[in-house]
């Protein structure tokens, strides 16, 4: 589902982030009525623009090396910026992932003075930012920090090396992940994971064949 277009680029909404929408608020409506239910919203709101403006980051670092964005899709485990080409440097991938925690960071930082004259919704905004801002930086392939490890292999080894490697270091992430979330029943730790765990596998089998 397409929303809109800024400065070109389609900003579209995958069904499962509305399955996980209408489900947080059913959770909160159940257990805390209406008031329940409109803190869910707005906690959907805020984590629907926190993601939309990190991909946004990706979108906008790319563009200044000539790269343009076909579309960003925000969906059940985040978001997405589909580029329309690979960078062609280690350092411009670099550039390109960290935008989108540099962008987190800045809404973190914006949220500190506004917890000290304690607007609403302040202390969640800079939690969910600074969540987001160093989980995205997990080295695990193709989160952020797996794609700047994979640069920073590939300036010593080359790229189908570095390829190689950030894919078992992703492998090994993914596994950790799982085992963490299953152990603390954070579910959605453990389905991060998972993902990350099939998407590596499929990658290691593509890169042998």
């Amino acid at each position: 589902m397409t929303l809109f277009e800024f400065d070109g680029v389609p900003i579209r909404l995958h069904f499962t982030f509305f399955v996980v929408a209408i489900a947080y608020i059913i959770m909160g409506t159940i257990s805390m009525g209406l008031t329940g239910a409109v803190m869910a919203a707005t906690l959907i709101s805020m984590l629907f623009g926190s993601v939309l403006l990190h991909e946004m980051g990706h979108a906008a670092m790319a563009k200044r090396f000539g790269i343009n964005t076909r579309a960003i899709t925000l969906h059940l485990l985040g978001g997405l910026a589909s580029i329309e080409r690979e960078p062609e440097t280690p350092g411009e991938e670099i550039y390109i992932a960290l935008a989108g925690p540099a962008v987190n960071l800045v809404l973190f930082m914006v949220s500190l003075p506004l917890m000290y004259f304690h607007l609403p919704g302040a202390e969640d905004m800079a939690l969910i930012n600074a969540v987001m801002g160093i989980f995205n930086l997990f080295p695990a392939y193709p989160m952020d920090g797996g794609r700047v490890l994979k640069a920073l292999l590939q300036m010593r080894y080359g790229v189908r090396k570095a390829k190689k490697i950030s894919l078992q270091v992703t492998v090994a992430s993914s596994i950790v992940l799982v085992l963490v979330g299953l152990y603390l029943g954070w579910i959605g730790l453990a389905l991060v994971g998972g993902f990350l765990f099939i998407i590596a596998r499929a990658m290691q089998k593509n890169s042998t064949t």
